[in-house]
C-alpha cells in the first residue's frame, strides 16, 4: 500500500524509538525510526525524525516522501526521483487539499503509469484516489455551474421585474398625461387603444 498504516493495537516503539533521534547515527536508522513512529501514529515525532533524514541525506526521494509535509517536499522528491509513484501519489494528495484537481488527476494518472511501468502493485489505491478527485473535480465544475445558473436566474428575474416596473411607469405617466388633457378638454375621448388600466 502506498500510505503507511498502524495494524490494530500495534505496540509501542522499541527502546530504540524512545531514544532521541539524534542519537541514531544514520540517516536510514532515522527513516527507520520515523517508519515505526508513523505506525504507531505518532505523526509529529516521526515527521521530526524524516526531518532530520532528509538534513543527513538532502539527495534521497524517498526521505521527502515519507516526510510529505508540503507540496515542496513532493516537488523536490519528483526532481530527485521523476519516476517515484510514491512521490507522484503524495503531490496528488496536496494538489486535492488545494483543489487543485486537474493537476491532481494528472499526478495520479502519472503514478498509475508508472506502477505499471515497474510492476508495482498497489492495489486499488492509485485507482480509488483517482476515482475521488475525479468526483471532486466534478462536485467542483457542478458546483459552479449552479452558482453561474442561480447568478443568471436572479439576473434576469430582476431585469423582468425592471422591465414590469419601467413598463408600468410608462403607463402610469401616459395615463396621468391624457387625465391632465382631458380635465382642460372635456369634451375629448379616449382612444381605445390608449386606455390602460392601471393595477
Amino acid at each position: 500500500m502506498i500510505g503507511k498504516q498502524c495494524a490494530a493495537g500495534a505496540a509501542e516503539p522499541p527502546e530504540k524509538m524512545a531514544s532521541s533521534p539524534e542519537k541514531s547515527s544514520t540517516a536510514q536508522e532515522l527513516k527507520e525510526q520515523g517508519n515505526q513512529l508513523f505506525l504507531c501514529r505518532k505523526y509529529q515525532e516521526a515527521a521530526t525524525c524524516y526531518s532530520k533524514t532528509i538534513n543527513r541525506n538532502p539527495s534521497v526521494a524517498v526521505y521527502y516522501t515519507n516526510r510529505t509535509l508540503s507540496l515542496a517536499d513532493c516537488k523536490h522528491a519528483l526532481e530527485l526521483d521523476p519516476h517515484s509513484v510514491k512521490a507522484h501519489f503524495f503531490l496528488c494528495q496536496c494538489h486535492l487539499e488545494l483543489e487543485n484537481y486537474n493537476e491532481a488527476i494528472g499526478n495520479l494518472q502519472r503514478a498509475y503509469n508508472l506502477a505499471k511501468e515497474q510492476r508495482l502493485n498497489f492495489g486499488d489505491d492509485i485507482p480509488s484516489a483517482l476515482r475521488v478527485a475525479k468526483k471532486k473535480r466534478w462536485n467542483s465544475i457542478e458546483e459552479k455551474r449552479i452558482n453561474q445558473e442561480n447568478k443568471l436566474h436572479a439576473y434576469l428575474t430582476k431585469l423582468i421585474l425592471a422591465e414590469k416596473e419601467s413598463s408600468f411607469l410608462a403607463r402610469t405617466k401616459l395615463t396621468n398625461v391624457y387625465l391632465s388633457v382631458c380635465l382642460y378638454a372635456p369634451q375629448c375621448v379616449p382612444p381605445s387603444k390608449l386606455c390602460l388600466c392601471v393595477i
